[in-house]
């Protein structure tokens, strides 16, 4: 088994442990729900006796919406430690996140279940299973391996130009998409799950559900927004929109251009994984993978992590020393 593929079966088992907060919560939901009545056990101050009730199926699915939120986080940095060591950590972090988010509903209720009622309610020995979700993203971490370090091959690139220079009339566009299906997916899931809280919060009549059920689809709509980016340059420059709501969030004018360079993109020196702003720049960053920075004149930086970015670059570097000599012939 070479590397690479021992790699993406360590990803995918660490995908399965990621997600099995979300399906104890839901199989706790399917079993022990309908033991319960419409109230529930929800908090223990250090007594054996409970002093904090709420309504059963309220709180089981808001809690639905916070383990979907953190699992998908998970699963997001699950596939970014490919490329990046931190998101290791974060994925161990976020799959036992979601394991204290699902044990928040599941204990209380196995507790209230094996109670006469939801006042007579104790944790006993319950709370020892927070051990297995403590292991679990303990789990996630190892059995995850380091990313590889990327590399760009610029040799290649200076010996063969990508962009053949420009004749008198020629239009050049390059075009380039960007993003994962790890947030794609996910976000049209929250947004499915904000559209199915909608349904159930009108059938069954509980207004509680539209607080969650419209947390789902912004966080949805924000994964979907940023999920899929095109990257786009011509001769008025370069813009990165999202490729599903043609929003562009970044533009940068030829005029203003002041250097472009094709290079191994660190995350930790663009502020982190995903659009980030840091004193550096703005960034869109998949990963420690290749990727476009420009420079302005003024400004911050720009940096994109997208593939054949030295494509991306000769385009760009061409157009901007044509503009520049349409100027001075101006002058």
């Amino acid at each position: 088994m070479n590397g690479r593929i021992a790699t993406r079966v360590c990803q995918v088992i660490a995908l399965f442990l990621a997600l099995v907060p979300f399906g104890a919560l839901v199989v706790a939901g399917i079993v022990v729900g309908p033991q319960l009545g419409p109230r529930m056990a929800s908090h223990w101050s250090g007594g054996a006796t409970p002093d904090g009730y709420s309504d059963t199926w309220s709180s089981f699915w808001i809690f639905v919406g916070i383990v979907i939120v953190i699992t998908v986080a998970g699963i997001a940095a699950v596939v970014a430690s490919v490329t990046s060591n931190r998101a290791r950590l974060l994925a161990a972090f976020a799959t036992g996140m979601a394991g204290l988010s699902s044990l928040a509903w599941f204990v209380p209720a196995l507790a209230t279940a094996a109670a006469p009622s939801p006042e007579q309610a104790t944790l006993d020995a319950r709370m020892l299973m927070l051990i297995p979700v403590v292991a679990l993203g303990v789990a996630v971490f190892l059995i995850l391996r380091p990313a590889a370090e990327p590399v760009l091959d610029e040799d290649a690139d200076e010996a063969a130009p990508t962009v053949p220079p420009l004749r008198a009339g020629d239009r050049l566009v390059w075009t380039g998409t960007t993003g994962t299906a790890w947030f794609t997916t996910p976000g049209a899931l929250l947004a499915a799950g904000g559209v199915a809280c909608l349904v159930v919060a009108a059938v069954r009549g509980t207004p509680g559900l539209v607080g969650a059920a419209v947390a789902l689809l912004l966080i949805g709509g924000v994964f979907l927004f940023f999920g899929r980016m095109r990257l786009r340059i011509d001769a008025r420059g370069m813009r990165l929109s999202s490729a599903l709501f043609r929003l562009p969030i970044i533009r940068v004018r030829l005029e203003s251009v002041a250097n472009v360079s094709a290079e191994v993109i660190d995350p930790l020196r663009w502020g982190g994984w995903g659009f980030r702003l840091s004193g550096r720049g703005l960034a869109y960053v998949l990963g420690k993978r290749e990727g476009l920075v420009v420079e302005r004149q003024r400004g911050l930086a720009i940096a994109v992590t997208i593939g054949q970015a030295d494509r991306a670059r000769d385009a760009l570097e061409l157009l901007v020393r044509q503009h520049r000599e349409l100027d001075a012939e101006r002058s």
